[in-house]
């Protein structure tokens, strides 16, 4: 059960995964011992999936962000999907839907033509029966934007 201290520390590694247990322990007035063990715990019962980095998609060459729907016939299987999608390098977020389209896919692309040639490799590698897809402008709410749980 988590109490208000371990939604603090989950807030303060929201907003800064690079803090240091001892930059945490301040942040949340606790001890450097009682904060490593509630940071181990945390981490333990999966609270806490990984500490990551976040990269400007512009700024590594990657200036194309892109949400992409697809949706597969009916009677095709889901099989072999996930992995297929997975192991495009340009797929930072994919995600299985109910609804009109059975996933949404992110994808950080060099040029609007690399993008084109992912849609269509999505349509004859995958059996993709339909895409509708949305270059991002801009990003109002993203990462760090973690509810914490009351």
């Amino acid at each position: 059960v988590m109490d208000e201290i371990d939604r603090r520390i989950l807030q303060e590694l929201v907003m800064d995964g690079r803090l240091s247990v001892t930059e945490l322990a301040d942040q949340v007035s606790l001890s450097l011992s009682a904060t490593s063990q509630r940071l181990r715990r945390l981490v333990d019962g999966g609270a806490i999936e990984r500490f990551t980095v976040r990269l400007d998609p512009a700024t590594v060459g990657r200036p194309i962000d892109a949400l992409v729907d697809l949706r597969l016939p009916a009677d095709l299987s889901f099989s072999g999907i996930d992995e297929g999608i997975l192991a495009l390098p340009e797929v930072v977020d994919a995600v299985h839907l109910t609804g009109r389209f059975d996933y949404q896919v992110r994808l950080h692309c060099r040029t609007i033509n690399e993008l084109d040639t992912i849609l269509r490799d999505f349509k004859q590698s995958f059996g993709v029966e339909e895409t509708s897809t949305r270059v991002v402008l801009s990003t109002v709410a993203g990462f760090p934007r973690e509810p914490i749980p009351a």
